[in-house]
């Protein structure tokens, strides 16, 4: 029998079954473009899913390349995801050439962005269509697509990176690629659209161990605070056990710094602090930048405030 023969007598997805059915195999399938998920909508909310390829990384001196959008309809009660309402995928020549390193990472060169430019207006109308926009690292996306398209100063972002609690959940890692494959899927090139695509498949399924639906918990932590702690003067000795808990460096400031979402986060790092790092009961004197609303992940350099606690 040809593959021919093959192809036209066996359905793959019986024989991908069968494995998965044998306790041996783990099957991965290949994630495709939805026009609905399938979730009962009853209370419904849009949200769009974005995605940015970039020069580089500091969004002050690199430039958006590509940008991707998928606009979902949520139930707000649920979670769960209904209809695509629409897409955006586009392409920008940037006013400095492409390097070959960054090409490498995403896969777009300079001879695919020559002469290209958004449709600013097409994207414009799919945002304004948004309560809640989310990205994978909306630390990385959102500052850069401010600076890109200005209007978007009002809008209020999730980060699935950040704000879903993927450890707790049992999850192999926090990539999109781990994540994927943790559902169950794989996807091809490393693109904003695919990527949104990728997401939105993620956000379609249970959390693995609560069972919420991802946008349960973002519903809600999109409407928390971000309170960025600064251990002040804390010992050098402590720098690894700080480095485990999440706290990073700030070298301009010379202090660790750690991001907590949410007052009840923010409460729990405090205490770890008080007794891990200081070791006391007393009162600390700690540094804190507070991003609330349209601030959150915008790259504002907020000025810092000190306290006791």
């Amino acid at each position: 029998m040809n593959s021919n023969e093959l192809n036209n007598n066996i359905d793959p997805e019986t024989v991908a079954q069968w494995l998965e059915s044998t306790g041996n195999y783990k099957i991965l399938r290949r994630i495709q473009m939805q026009e609905n998920f399938g979730g009962q909508i009853n209370s419904p909310v849009k949200v769009l899913v974005v995605d940015t390829e970039t020069t580089g990384l500091d969004y002050a001196t690199s430039e958006v390349i590509e940008v991707g959008a998928l606009l979902l309809e949520v139930d707000q009660d649920t979670g769960e995801i209904g209809a695509v309402l629409g897409s955006f995928g586009g392409l920008e020549e940037p006013k400095v050439p492409i390097s070959a390193e960054n090409s490498a990472i995403h896969g777009i060169t300079n001879e695919m962005v020559k002469g290209q430019r958004f449709d600013e207006n097409a994207l414009k109308e799919l945002c304004d269509k948004a309560a809640l926009f989310v990205a994978h690292n909306a630390a990385f996306d959102k500052p850069f697509m401010l600076r890109r398209f200005p209007w978007l100063n009002k809008s209020i972002w999730a980060c699935t990176f950040r704000e879903l609690p993927w450890t707790q959940e049992s999850y192999s890692g926090r990539k999109l690629e781990y994540l994927l494959s943790d559902c169950g899927y794989f996807h091809g090139a490393h693109r904003a659209v695919e990527d949104c695509n990728a997401l939105a498949h993620v956000l379609a399924q249970p959390l693995k161990t609560s069972q919420r639906m991802p946008f349960q918990v973002l519903f809600d932590s999109a409407n928390e605070s971000i309170f960025q702690i600064a251990a002040l003067k804390a010992p050098f000795e402590k720098k690894d056990f700080l480095k485990s808990k999440g706290f990073r460096w700030n070298p301009d400031d010379r202090v660790w710094e750690f991001e907590a979402v949410g007052f009840s986060e923010g409460k729990e790092v405090i205490e770890w602090l008080r007794e891990q790092v200081y070791c006391t009961t007393g009162k600390i004197m700690l540094g804190f930048r507070i991003q609330a609303g349209v601030d959150r992940y915008s790259g504002t350099e907020l000025k810092q405030q000190f306290k006791e606690v």
